[in-house]
């Protein structure tokens, strides 16, 4: 295909034989414990298209570093190097979360602690529910509108410019909102942002989230594949996370099977299904790298930008 030609093309066979090694950088047990709902990852992932992903990232962060020095002893300043951004894309459900947990977890592994690693999701520059009543857009929640793209810009803004002790908003996906507390950023090296609209470009901006970032990596897959995870993640929340009272989808769990089939696809085909194919699917082709995910969950083909 034309807008592949950009890349080179990696299946999974000679993907996992750039960095062949016998140790394992994880175990099942720390597997598990960040594994997403229903996202199928195995150890094998982490040897086969972790490992050497994590490898390609640290060339690109030592070559980061030597072209910053390089460039200050030009220029006879003495200033640190920002952290190195990497953004990780992609539709609701095709498993960002875990991905970017494997990737930071790994990157810690990699460095053996020495740089620290940070990971931030844009979940928590949504506007609150409350804003988004106001402004009438609840329906539209994850969409770019929902955003907000000022205070999102000025973080990244920010973490370009060396500053220290950044704080950080979160999200509550209990609640379903953002919560009032933030969290300290420990003045990272290396900071990994995670979420659906990390590679948008609105034309009413002058800088595009893109411009701050180091290397960007899009999570894709078939849309029907990404549809049938989010109603299995849907089903699995239901009998879990749903149960507790003080879940925003707490009524959900109530519902009977046919009435809470019939909610999940209603919100797939008016609000995810419709935001990935307005705003976030044409965003891959500016990532630097795609993992595409077969209908087994499993990464099966890598492409990576020329």
């Amino acid at each position: 295909m034309n807008e592949y030609k950009q890349y080179y093309h990696f299946p999974r066979e000679n993907w996992r034989e750039l960095e062949i090694s016998k140790d394992q950088i994880l175990t099942q047990e720390e597997l598990e414990q960040i594994r997403g709902l229903n996202d199928r990852i195995s150890l094998s992932d982490i040897a086969e298209i972790y490992l050497p992903l994590v490898k390609l990232l640290a060339i690109q962060y030592h070559e980061a570093i030597f072209i910053h020095g390089e460039k200050m002893d030009y220029l006879k300043k003495k200033e640190d190097r920002p952290p190195f951004i990497i953004a990780l894309a992609g539709s609701v459900a095709v498993g960002k979360s875990t991905t970017a947990r494997v990737l930071k977890l790994m990157l810690d592994r990699w460095f053996s602690k020495t740089r620290e690693v940070e990971l931030v999701t844009t979940d928590g520059f949504l506007y609150p529910n409350a804003e988004l009543e106001k402004r009438g857009i609840m329906n539209k929640k994850g969409f770019p509108e929902s955003y907000d793209k000022k205070k999102f810009m000025d973080f990244l803004i920010d973490l370009k410019n060396n500053k220290k002790n950044m704080e950080v908003p979160l999200y509550s996906h209990l609640t379903y909102d953002v919560l009032r507390d933030t969290r300290k950023l420990a003045n990272p090296d290396i900071v990994i942002v995670e979420g659906i609209n990390v590679l948008q470009a609105d034309s009413d901006q002058i800088f595009f989230p893109s411009d701050f970032f180091d290397f960007s990596i899009y999570l894709d897959a078939a849309e029907e594949d990404i549809k049938r995870w989010y109603l299995e993640r849907f089903f699995m929340l239901r009998e879990t996370a749903f149960q507790d009272e003080s879940s925003y989808f707490h009524k959900y769990s109530d519902y009977s099977d046919q009435k809470a089939d019939i909610y999940a696809r209603e919100v797939w085909d008016t609000i995810n299904g419709p935001n990935l194919k307005e705003n976030i699917e044409h965003t891959k082709y500016r990532a630097d790298l795609l993992l595409y995910k077969g209908s087994n969950h499993l990464i099966s083909d890598v492409y990576l930008r020329r």
